[in-house]
């Protein structure tokens, strides 16, 4: 792990080209679409009715509800509703990757910027450490996801070991697609013990992290030169003039109609947006806002002042 972590602290960003951008805008609309028309899948519904899992009160979205809760949890959720809305896509758990760090960044206050480098840099560092090609398009998604994660923490090297290690990143296999229940939420937990390791070697100190990673001697997890790697932003899309009506139609099953498109705009100016909470409101399902109240009227009379004999 000490290898593949001192390559993703040593990971120096390319200045990125309006193709690039482009790409990543793309990648994370469609994610986002992908999200909300998995939003009312029976897996989805069924964690967050079960007691305990994604308890209200945190920061971070799951899309589709008025329901904000801690950004791990959010990952889970989102992260399970992606690959439940992508109808058996092959790149299914690559939509799960990028809506699960719009959590993390919500969490923290972190730019539309910053969101958008942390897709591309994870993005590109999973391309080009290459896990083996058994870990497959799941262990290429939780690679980075830990590793966006951890520099937009700005974990030490160390840590970022940490954290790769108790993701389990070295052990990372068979790989899950479409939009049956058990496949979305292997991508769903996978994607979340991503950002919970990442949170958890923050949290640790280094001595702690050498502890952890000092007896590890797992070969695999140093990657293998030349090993096909996954690019998680090749999201299956549409032409840039049908990723419009895809969006629509999956994002207009879930969200007001007055929301849609405002949101897409959002999204397709991502990387302008200084505050991600004008992004995740227009993310709420319908009738989470309060709906204006009625004017009522009092019975015509019973407000009037009582009579009196007073003669001024």
């Amino acid at each position: 792990m000490s290898s593949l972590a001192e390559r993703i602290s040593a990971y120096d960003p390319q200045p990125r080209d309006a193709k690039a951008l482009g790409r990543a805008r793309a990648a994370v609309i469609t994610a986002f679409g992908r999200t909300l028309s998995g939003a009312p899948a029976a897996i989805t519904t069924a964690l967050l009715a079960n007691p305990g899992v994604a308890m209200p009160g945190g920061p971070s979205l799951v899309f589709g509800t008025e329901r904000r809760t801690s950004a791990v949890d959010a990952a889970l959720i989102n992260a399970t509703a992606a690959v439940a809305g992508s109808e058996a896509s092959p790149d299914a758990a690559n939509g799960a990757f990028v809506v699960s760090l719009f959590g993390l960044c919500e969490e923290r206050g972190k730019t539309g910027q910053e969101f958008i480098d942390a897709v591309i840099s994870g993005a590109d560092i999973s391309r080009s450490l290459a896990l083996p090609p058994s870990a497959g398009q799941l262990g290429s998604a939780l690679l980075g996801s830990v590793a966006a994660a951890a520099r937009l923490l700005e974990l030490s090297r160390p840590k970022i070991a940490a954290a790769l290690l108790m993701a389990g990143v070295a052990n990372a296999g068979n790989s899950a697609a479409g939009q049956g229940g058990p496949e979305a939420l292997m991508v769903g937990q996978s994607l979340r013990n991503g950002l919970l390791a990442a949170l958890l070697a923050e949290a640790m100190d280094e001595a702690s992290c050498h502890e952890m990673i000092g007896g590890d001697q797992r070969a695999a997890g140093d990657g293998l030169p030349g090993a096909e790697a996954f690019d998680l932003l090749a999201v299956q899309s549409p032409p840039g003039a049908d990723l419009w009506d895809q969006f629509d139609q999956q994002a207009g099953a879930v969200l007001r109609r007055d929301d849609v498109a405002p949101l897409f705009e959002r999204l397709e100016t991502i990387d302008k947006v200084n505050d991600l909470a004008t992004v995740s409101r227009l993310l709420q399902g319908r009738g989470t806002r309060a709906a204006p109240k009625k004017v009522v009227f009092a019975p015509r009379g019973t407000h009037e002042p009582e009579e009196t004999n007073w003669v001024p």
